[in-house]
Order: C-alpha cells, then structure tokens, then sequence
C-alpha cells in the first residue's frame, strides 16, 4: 500500500484557548432571558471561533435521561450561535458523567470552547498560494491508497483551518465533486506524547475536514472519519525535532472506493 501524507501544523502564538459558560434551570434545555442575553454579549467578542459545545446536567433523574437532557441544552446553543461561524462545531452531551459541584446550579450548563485570536498577531498571518497537485496525484491512487494533501494547517489544539491552508480542502473537495465514485476515511494523528489525549484532538481535525465536505455538497455516504490519536506514529515518540513532530501530527486521506 503507497502512503501519502497530509501534513498538519499548528502554532501556540496566534490563538488562545478559552471557555464560555451558560446555565440552565432545573430540567430546562432552553435558556432564561438572563443567561440568553449573556450568551448574545459573548457572541458580539470579535476574532473568536467555537472548536466545541458540552452539555451537562446535574445527577437527579435517570442517567438515560440526564444523557438526553445535556443533548438537548447542547443543540439548544448550538441552535443560537451557528450562524455566525462557518467552521464544524461538534457536539456532545456529558449527562451527569463528570465531576459534579456541591452547587447543583453548576452542574447544569452547556461549555462552548473556544479560541481567541490576539489581533496584533493575527494580522501578521500570511496567506500563501497553495499549488494544485492533488488532482495529478488522485489519477495514480488505488483502493487502499493513502492521498498527499501539504499544507494543510490548524490553529492549537483545535479543528480551525490556518486560512492559507483553505485552498488544500477547496481542492480536496474539488476532486470529490469531479469524481462521484470516490468515496475516503479521512483519518486522523497526533504527535509528540504517548498515552490518551482526552480532547481527542485528531479527531476533531478529521470531522473538520468531515463537515467541510458535507457542508460543501458531497454526500454522507462516500465519508468516514476515524481518530487513530497517537497510535500509529511515523516517527518513535517523543520526536527528535520538529519535522518529526510535523510528519506525526496529520491527516490522512484513505482511498475507500474508486
């Protein structure tokens, strides 16, 4: 089997990683006037964008219920903040399988994690032309191939595409449109430390490049995603530098059908 790599970076400089809290009545998914209007003056926070949003509850009733109910409150935000991002934001509901607070009203809320551009840097990011070789490559691939897609960047730890990298999924999309009989498993890998990452980084940068395709007219049914963390690294763990570090942290791009 050819293996061609998607290459990921990220930079701890341009974006910081923040989280947002609203909470919620006793058995109530929907938002009270007052933490609705908090929610809007969160929104109105200039260069911010949602990586994820939690829902929690609090541990009375069932655990199937309370499971259903933290869904719910976070789809309820969902609902109110997705028009003003384009990016995939996931969702997960804890139910009440976490560390509860004494105070029952903590335990109630939905978290949106976010990352917050620091302005004076953010105008400093290049925005570079990416060459089209994805096409030229695609016409060599097999089933059981793995497709080369360079210069695809994230921001830290999360599933926001650098901009000069909106070329790379533009052309990978480009090339699924034109070919309808392709169907991928966009995998995901991480670098640099051995054992579980709880925030499953990998696997929010496969859904990212999941949802943009989806989002951008190609079926459900011709992608898979699959976080496989740190498990198959290129190069031993801990990394001797950082360009083994930079061919560990990827996305890899499986030829399912062709």
């Amino acid at each position: 089997m050819r293996t061609l790599l998607l290459f990921l970076f990220w930079s701890p400089f341009f974006w910081a990683q923040e989280t947002f809290v609203v909470y919620f009545e006793t058995d109530k998914f929907e938002l009270t006037p007052q933490e609705s209007e908090r929610l809007q003056q969160f929104l109105q926070t200039e260069n911010i964008t949602i990586q994820k949003i939690i829902g929690f509850c609090d541990y009375r009733a069932s655990d199937a219920y309370n499971q259903i109910l933290s869904e719910k409150r976070a789809q309820f935000v969902y609902d109110l903040v997705k028009n003003k991002f384009s990016n995939a934001i996931p969702l997960e509901g804890k139910g009440e399988k976490f560390p509860q607070n004494l105070d029952l009203q903590q335990n109630r809320k939905v978290e949106i994690h976010y990352v917050a551009a620091i302005p004076e840097i953010l105008e400093k990011i290049e925005i570079v032309e990416v060459k089209k070789e994805l096409p030229t490559q695609y016409q060599n691939l097999k089933v059981g191939d793995k497709l080369v897609l360079k210069n695809l960047y994230f921001y830290n730890r999360s599933g926001v595409f650098v901009p000069k990298s909106r070329p790379v999924v533009e052309e990978l999309l480009q090339v699924l449109l034109d070919n309808p009989k392709l169907k991928i498993e966009i995998q995901g890998h991480i670098c640099c430390h051995i054992g579980h990452d709880p925030e499953d980084i990998a696997k929010v940068r496969a859904f990212a490049v999941y949802k943009y395709l989806i989002d951008n007219g190609v079926a459900k049914e011709r992608l898979q995603y699959k976080s496989f963390g740190n498990t198959q690294p290129i190069h031993k763990i801990p990394e001797k530098n950082d360009t083994e570090r930079d061919e560990n942290r990827r996305v890899e791009i499986l030829i399912l059908e062709n």
